[in-house]
């Protein structure tokens, strides 16, 4: 699916650093430029009598002929084998609606069908990490958020492609979302994406880090050959820029967009050091911790799990039977929960300095190649996290244990952590073993909190009440 720019355009004019500027500089991100190809020697540059850098004498603005709207989709199909180094195996179905039939005709795209308690366990995975109150439904904030910002979007199940247009009749507004969509069709061909997310959404983060991460960089080196005008590309991107309402969460927004911002870097570290064929033997065996897609050379790398022994009391364990029965968020959520306290609203201390996530350049500039970065230190050296999520009539609670790659990163976070509850109007009422927080009454994430550092291992547990704590994890016998 591509979205509106909102990192390069509305986020970065509304929350850059002062003196900060949007835009490209430099030369197009592209070693080699293609040649003109012999389709009787390699078919890359060549679909159903279309070259990648043939000129169309084609005016969008006014609508398109099926014959117009075929001549662009063939085109840009050559484009994307070239650039991806792959061949279409079929042609790809594309469909052009106006905005107000996307609307109509899409109400709740890209959610999926889980069960309730599925769901349940989604919105307790938000709240422990202080992003979405038990007040308000994740689905509702996401469906909110989407608002007008969709641009296109790949159906594996029907294997089709729609392209949202902001004109009346529809038509490409750019290239660069078909262009995206097409490589996503691309893959679906040749990997298949009936299931394109892991089963968590660390999982899911990093498995769209792949799937994203590709879609993104052929899409950026498409945009500099449109750019520096070697290719003629239709359109001009009007209406793209988008906008960002009262109610758009940024917390829940930074933590979906992860693939896109650090997904593309990722696959260009391996396609510069080993070729396409290495992107193409991931999809076999994709990332499963989103921590492999910030540090792209730990790919594959062994990491150390963390357990949980169930010692709820009252409360029950809410265990899904229709997905993975606990949640785990890895270094894109730790990394959501902190920055977000830059732009929650809630007061006006802030836990991280906004130069910590924005990624600027010696110039000045927002990367907006790479906007944000997800290395915060405060999510340094994280291996792995699990969630359980438990409920009574009253209301829900959490275990959440977080395990390190040594105790001073361990500590780094627990003092970070220390910080954020205070941020959400927490206090400190008991210290010991464990620290124990009360949370005001008039904090979107009023109630109880403990932390535990052991070792390399820190252990958070969460319940409406302070007396609760003990029903949702008791301590243990020999404690």
């Amino acid at each position: 699916m591509r979205s509106r720019p909102l990192t390069a355009v509305s986020i970065a004019l509304l929350l850059c650093l002062a003196g900060c500027t949007v835009g490209y500089q430099g030369e197009p991100a592209i070693e080699q430029t293609p040649d003109h190809l012999d389709p009787d020697r390699d078919a890359l540059g060549y679909v159903d009598g279309y070259w990648y850098d043939d000129e169309l004498d084609i005016d969008p603005s006014d609508g398109l002929t099926d014959t117009e709207q075929e001549a662009i989709v063939s085109r840009a199909m050559a484009r994307v084998q070239l650039l991806r180094g792959a061949e279409f195996d079929r042609r790809v179905p594309v469909e052009l609606v106006t905005r107000e039939e996307f609307r109509e005709q899409y109400p709740r795209i890209g959610e999926r069908n889980v069960s309730d308690a599925a769901n349940r366990l989604d919105n307790v995975e938000h709240e422990a990490l202080l992003l979405v109150g038990p007040q308000r439904d994740v689905s509702d904030v996401r469906a909110g958020n989407r608002g007008d910002n969709v641009l296109g979007f790949y159906s594996p199940s029907q294997e089709r492609i729609v392209v949202v247009s902001e004109r009346e009749p529809a038509t490409f507004d750019d290239e660069l979302t078909l262009a995206h969509e097409l490589l996503h069709a691309l893959q679906d061909q040749q990997f298949g994406l009936e299931s394109p997310g892991g089963p968590t959404t660390d999982g899911t983060n990093a498995r769209n880090g792949l799937i994203e991460g590709e879609a993104v960089l052929v899409e950026q080196r498409y945009e500099r050959y449109c750019e520096t005008e070697e290719w003629q590309c239709v359109g001009d991107d009007t209406g793209s820029t988008g906008s960002i309402g009262p109610e758009f969460h940024f917390g829940v927004y930074f933590l979906g967009f992860f693939p896109y911002a650090e997904g593309p870097s990722f696959v260009e570290y391996h396609e510069q050091r080993h070729g396409w064929e290495a992107i193409d033997e991931m999809h076999a065996v994709p990332p499963t911790r989103s921590s492999e897609i910030v540090y792209p050379a730990t790919y594959g790398e062994a990491r150390t799990d963390v357990t949980i022994e169930d010692r709820n009391g009252s409360f029950e364990r809410i265990e899904p039977s229709d997905t993975i029965e606990y949640a785990s968020v890895g270094q894109a959520g730790v990394t959501t929960m902190f920055v977000y306290t830059l732009y929650d609203g809630y007061n006006e201390s802030a836990v991280v300095d906004s130069r910590e996530f924005f990624n600027v350049d010696e110039s000045g500039d927002l990367d907006d190649r790479r906007p944000f970065t997800y290395d915060i230190g405060y999510a340094e050296g994280i291996e792995h996290d699990r969630l359980h999520a438990y409920a009574d009539d009253g209301g829900t609670g959490y275990v959440w244990r977080l395990g390190w790659n040594d105790r001073a990163n361990a500590t780094q976070f627990a003092d970070g952590y220390d910080e954020l509850i205070a941020h959400w109007g927490g206090d400190v009422v008991a210290e010991g073993d464990r620290t124990v927080f009360e949370i005001e009454a008039g904090s979107p994430f009023a109630g109880a909190v403990w932390i535990d550092v052991d070792g390399t291992e820190v252990t958070i547990v969460g319940a409406p009440t302070v007396e609760e704590l003990g029903e949702v994890y008791a301590p243990a016998a020999n404690a």
